[in-house]
């Protein structure tokens, strides 16, 4: 009996308990406001100390179910200061503070994410709200003057032209410099699938950057790695950094719609001063002892008339997005036109992205996908790389005769110049040439906690592009100095790009002791890539036709068939497929929140290289302190925060000529023999670069100071090069080597130097905020060879182009020596009969076209609803070499009928005097640009419209440069040997100011 009561008894106690248990769970809704009031989105809000939690939708609300009465709300988001609130009843709002310090963003690192202050390595993260504004084609813009020791060159101003990406300096001898890009994820192979195509007399056009094909507005930050210690975990392919780009993804709450749409114009930010038609009238009369000369009697402006004067830029892109706690979803559109300012140039985008995030099985299981596809159009001017004064557009204008008229007046071009040269109208006209990209990137994650502190992750990822060219030169167009002068001439050809990522992850992340953490990572990691393409030209279309006759919708390219059969040419190649295997792991410590360490190692095995060397190990070690953590910290009330950060490492390098050098490779000549022109390397081993990195961090005087000071010092050996060889018959053919010890030829390269960023909160009050941040990086490097210093140079490069050039260059690689060092001869002026002079001992080493620092200015000042950000940047210290000026607007043109820079007329010059590549032709590359500034007022809501905003951009604005070319922010591609170059200018496409009105809403 008594048994039984007691059994009563107790059901009837956990029945209370339960329904008290219940009773005191609770639905919490609230709002999240900021400090004016306005809703905020994407706040993340958790019950303290569980795992529950949500995040605030597009107006700025949340709701939790199961929430205990008397339960802690925490509020984080970036950009506010972290809050915490008390469940009292059914509803909590909150007012969340801006923040000034950004410690507990997360930070992408690689195979996972950790807070900004337990980082130990130098990473840099740069989050949507800082990105550069304006027509944005590729991503690399967004980052231009953000980052120190992150240096973007642009390679020509064709809308979405590629750019030289630099990460702390120049890490090897070969192409290859750029840094590897990460997706969500997923590595990319660095190439683009377009052709590459070369016109008879026209040459090779610049590259277009592989990075298209992502929309800058579906990027919510960029985490850039620098050091070794950070960009170990990537082994082989962290040389030269990492920059990590995350998209963005859907969030809680209804279906939100964002929409953006942006209208612009643009023009030529600066112009080469060349004669106009009185100049060039008066310089006839003094060189040609006070004849008319060449004078035709008219007025004209060549490069005006090449121009697209206003050339407009559009862009509209909508997303959709939603979600719960156990799924999200986004889906992006962009449409993207944007017009170059050089006739029949330009490039149309049409970008779409869904992703999605969903949890089964109580959040333990997880799937992600994440598709973007994309189709580029690209129009692209017959502005090249490498052609002689007769082929590219930009000298043809440059050169014209400004009294000679360029059409007739019957409508038809002027091509009966006296001077023989090609009429740039008449060759934007005749010369076509487009490119369309088809690119697909695809991942997929599928994720698995397996107990609470360690989850395993699988990642499958698809990088997939293919690329066709068409171009033609119509055969009415004369003295192109190529085989379609008079003939008309066709190219097609075709390319693909097949990427492939399996990742395998297994994170443990456990409080192992009461003051000690452990971030723990494992994975394994298979890559494959390949590259192929074909192409068929000819010439020989209509030899007798004019173009008066021509029709201008038949292209020779759609009708290939009808060129002469006997100049027929087809081709085709297929790179040989790089698969890289590779075993990684690392380890974060954290003690007290005071020591934090971070061991990584990686083991890499790539088909490039031969079979004795098949595998490299990729260590790295760092250390942090946190200092203001310390007792002893805790009376300097001005320091928020202080840590030291210590770390050396080891990359590694493979990214060379795409023929894998551990193989041999050749070409059937046609008379049924195969030569070999690659041999293979079997003792072929990695570059490696080791470095070392020490770093403070701060946040002072409440935050409202902060920044960092980073010293690094990097050393890469056993660098790659290419070496001529010759072979018993059959064929010649090349060789690739380290440069090491064990060839008698040891050599490295060093790059040292300092990173200094500061930000500064200047004003901060509830209507009137404004901040500043500077970055600046110095650096220094060399390229040692001792057993190399009694031999001038070990590579040439830097090729010249245009009259006097015939096999000339510009740069050397050499011991002792910074990379692409200047070797030229030494212009001492000119004698008294206007002839140049040059110092005794012919070619010497001449400048550095590194630059010694380069530096980026940021200012925001908000003012109740008005903005107003600037953006500017620049470099000093280096040289660049005028090619344009050598050999294009040379004195001698001035008696050959065509125009000269005006700033040789009366410096002593003889018009006999011979083209030669000299010291004369360096000039300084200082330069200050104001890369963007916009003005912005942020409407509200209205009606069913909400967060209106407004913007006015300009890009380009002005450059402050003594340089006398278009742009002193330019690096033409002129590589020779597979030695790239730097600093060289020659002929490129302008760069564009453009002014953009845009106005963006959600729904």
């Amino acid at each position: 009996m008594l048994l039984a009561i007691m059994r009563k008894a107790a059901m009837l106690l956990l029945a209370v308990i339960g329904f008290t248990a219940f009773a005191k769970a609770q639905t919490v809704t609230g709002t999240v406001t900021d400090s004016k009031g306005d809703p905020v989105s994407g706040i993340s809000v958790t019950v303290k100390g569980t795992t529950k939690g949500t995040s605030t939708n597009a107006q700025g609300v949340f709701t939790l179910n199961g929430v205990a009465n008397g339960a802690t709300l925490v509020f984080t988001g970036t950009g506010f200061t972290a809050q915490e609130a008390r469940v009292a009843s059914g509803a909590v709002n909150v007012s969340m503070a801006t923040s000034t310090s950004n410690l507990n963003e997360v930070v992408v690192i690689g195979y996972g994410s950790v807070r900004k202050k337990d980082l130990t390595g130098s990473v840099v993260s740069v989050q949507a709200k800082n990105f550069n504004k304006g027509p944005i084609n590729n991503p690399d813009q967004l980052l231009l003057g953000k980052v120190a020791g992150l240096q973007v060159i642009n390679n020509s101003g064709q809308p979405g032209a590629a750019t030289v990406i630099k990460i702390r300096g120049t890490n090897t001898l070969r192409s290859g410099n750029n840094p590897l890009y990460v997706i969500d994820g997923v590595p990319l192979d660095g190439r683009s699938p377009r052709p590459s195509v070369g016109v008879s007399g026209v040459g090779q056009t610049p590259d277009i950057n592989p990075l298209n094909f992502l929309n800058p507005a579906d990027i919510v930050s960029m985490d850039i790695l620098k050091d070794a210690s950070a960009s170990a975990i990537y082994g082989s392919r962290g040389a030269n950094g990492v920059i990590l780009v995350t998209t963005r993804k859907g969030s809680n709450g209804a279906a939100k719609v964002e929409f953006n749409a942006t209208y612009g114009i643009s023009g030529v930010m600066r112009k080469i001063d060349v004669l106009d038609a009185a100049g060039y009238r008066a310089a006839q009369k003094k060189y040609n002892n006070g004849a008319a000369g060449s004078d035709s009697g008219k007025n004209v402006d060549p490069f005006e008339a090449i121009l697209d004067k206003n050339a407009p830029t559009q862009n509209y892109s909508v997303a959709v997005s939603g979600g719960t706690d156990n799924g999200k979803y986004r889906a992006s559109f962009l449409v993207s036109d944007q017009k170059g300012i050089i006739r029949k140039s330009g490039l149309k985008k049409y970008i779409g992205n869904f992703n999605g995030q969903y949890k089964f099985l109580d959040q333990k299981l997880s799937f992600d996908f994440n598709i973007t596809a994309a189709n580029l159009v690209e129009q692209i001017a017959p502005v090249s790389n490498d052609a002689g004064s007769t082929g590219n557009l930009i000298s043809l204008a440059l050169i014209w005769n400004p009294t000679l008229e360029l059409k007739r007046s019957n409508g038809l071009y002027n091509q009966t110049n006296p001077s023989g040269q090609v009429n740039p109208l008449a060759m934007s006209d005749a010369y076509n040439d487009y490119s369309t990209l088809q690119q697909l990137l695809g991942s997929f994650t599928a994720g698995y906690k397996i107990l609470p502190n360690l989850e395993y992750k699988l990642l499958y990822g698809v990088n997939y592009g293919a690329g066709s060219r068409k171009t033609e030169l119509q055969g009415w167009i004369k003295a192109t100095g190529g085989n379609a002068d008079g003939n008309g001439l066709a190219n097609i050809a075709n390319s693909k790009l097949f990427s492939q990522t399996i990742t395998h992850t297994l994170n443990y992340n456990k409080d192992i002791a009461k003051d000690l953490s452990l971030n723990a990572l494992v994975g394994y990691e298979y890559w494959k890539t390949a590259f192929e393409g074909n192409s068929t030209f000819t010439y020989g279309f209509n030899l007798n036709l004019n173009q008066a006759t021509i029709n201008p919708n038949y292209h020779y390219y759609d009708n290939i068939q009808n060129g002469l059969l006997a100049n027929l040419r087809t081709s085709s190649y297929k790179d040989p497929t790089v698969d890289l295997q590779s075993y990684f792991g690392r380890a974060v410590l954290n003690y007290k929140d005071k020591y934090l360490f971070t061991g990584t190692i990686r083991a890499d095995g790539s088909s490039r290289f031969g079979t004795n060397n098949k595998y490299a190990y990729f260590p790295s070690a760092a250390f942090a302190w946190n200092i203001s953590n310390e007792e002893f910290m805790k009376s300097v009330s001005f320091v928020n925060s202080l840590k030291l950060r210590v770390g050396y490492g080891q990359t590694g390098n493979q990214d060379f000529n795409p023929v894998d050098a551990a193989l041999y490779a050749g070409v059937y000549n046609g008379n049924n023999n195969f030569n070999t022109n690659q041999f293979g390397n079997a003792d072929l081993r990695w570059e490696t670069v080791s470095s070392i990195n020490g770093g403070i961090d701060f946040n002072l005087f409440k935050n409202r100071v902060y920044g960092f000071i980073d010293y690094f010092s990097k050393k890469t050996t056993d660098p790659i090069l290419d070496f001529v060889i010759s072979q018993p018959v059959p064929g010649s053919g090349t060789v690739y080597k380290n440069l090491d010890g064990k060839s008698a030829q040891e050599a490295w390269i060093t790059n040292k130097g300092a990173e200094i960023s500061l930000g500064v909160t200047v004003i901060d009050k509830k209507d009137f905020t404004w901040d500043v941040v500077l970055n600046t990086t110095f650096i220094k490097n060399s390229f040692q060879s001792p057993a190399l210093a009694g031999v001038p140079f070990v590579k040439n490069t830097g090729a010249l182009n245009g009259q006097g050039t015939s096999n000339a260059y510009a740069q050397v690689i050499a011991h002792n020596q910074p990379l692409n060092v200047y070797y030229l001869q030494i212009f001492e002026g000119f004698d008294a009969n206007g002839i140049a002079k040059y110092k005794a001992g012919g070619v010497q080493f001449a400048g550095d076209p590194n630059p010694k620092g380069y530096f980026g200015f940021s200012s925001n000042i908000a003012y109740k609803a008005w903005g107003l950000g600037i953006n500017m940047h620049g470099s000093f210290g280096n040289k660049l070499y005028n090619n344009t000026l050598m050999s294009v607007l040379n004195i001698s043109n001035i008696v050959g009928g065509r125009n000269i820079f005006s700033g040789l007329v009366g410096n002593g010059e003889n018009t006999a005097n011979a083209i030669s590549p000299s010291t004369r032709f360096l000039e300084k590359g200082d330069f200050l640009k104001m890369g963007n500034a916009t003005l912005s007022y942020r409407v509200g809501n209205h009606k069913a419209f909400k967060n209106i905003n407004l913007f006015l951009t300009g890009t380009n604005l002005f450059v402050i440069s003594k340089y006398t070319g278009f742009d002193p922010e330019v690096n033409v591609n002129k590589a020779l040997n597979g030695v790239p170059s730097l600093g060289i200018d020659y002929i490129g496409y302008p760069t564009a100011r453009s002014v953009t009105f845009g106005v963006n809403f959600s729904l």
